[in-house]
């Protein structure tokens, strides 16, 4: 289980937010175009719908597996086209708690990977992380260990209990596709949004 603590060794650019939510704005600003599609997977956290539809994109939802809320591939795949930027995953999630299993990141990743190749384009993934610390009795697998082209939006209200105080952080690890240029996209939609 990757902890913050253990960004002092890792290789990548991070830049202060307010909280995940203001994290993952920013992130959303700097990589939408017109017309472009983000992807979530049911159930989720509702305030995603604004923040990609306020970029000028679109969200797609993926529905429920009902019975482990683990992702439903083959409804997946078939949502993914040439138009897709983005794909946003919480865990531990936000309604369910529920944690993605190691299989199932493999497996996303996987799907990725192909898709970005069919595509010709990379197609990134946002994993919005403000449960990771208060997760118990189970690992949360640290998604930039099994995709590149990972962006990571964290906020300590939870692990430390400060509700409210907004202090968080987006990562853009080395390993990204043009990771100085979209670094360089995120502080600037950062920069706008802090006017």
């Amino acid at each position: 289980t990757r902890r913050s603590s253990d960004l002092a060794t890792a290789d990548h650019r991070l830049r202060v937010a307010g909280g995940a939510a203001g994290a993952i704005t920013i992130t959303f600003k700097a990589l939408s175009e017109a017309g472009d599609e983000f992807i979530t997977f049911a159930p989720y956290f509702p305030e995603y719908k604004c923040f990609v539809e306020s970029t000028g994109a679109s969200l797609k939802v993926v529905p429920a597996k009902i019975d482990d809320f683990q992702i439903q591939f083959d409804k997946f795949e078939e949502m993914i086209t040439a138009k897709t930027k983005a794909i946003i995953v919480n865990s531990p999630n936000n309604p369910s708690g529920v944690v993605y299993s190691e299989e199932t990141i493999k497996k996303l990743a996987e799907v990725l990977t192909a898709k970005s190749k069919e595509y010709n384009h990379p197609i990134f993934l946002i994993s919005d992380e403000p449960y990771r610390e208060i997760a118990y009795g189970v690992d949360v697998p640290y998604l930039p260990k099994y995709y590149d082209n990972t962006i990571v939006g964290y906020s300590y209200s939870k692990s430390l209990s400060l509700p409210g105080e907004r202090i968080g952080y987006v990562i853009v690890p080395d390993e990204v596709t043009e990771s100085k240029t979209v670094y360089a996209a995120i502080a600037g939609a950062g920069r706008a949004l802090d006017r």
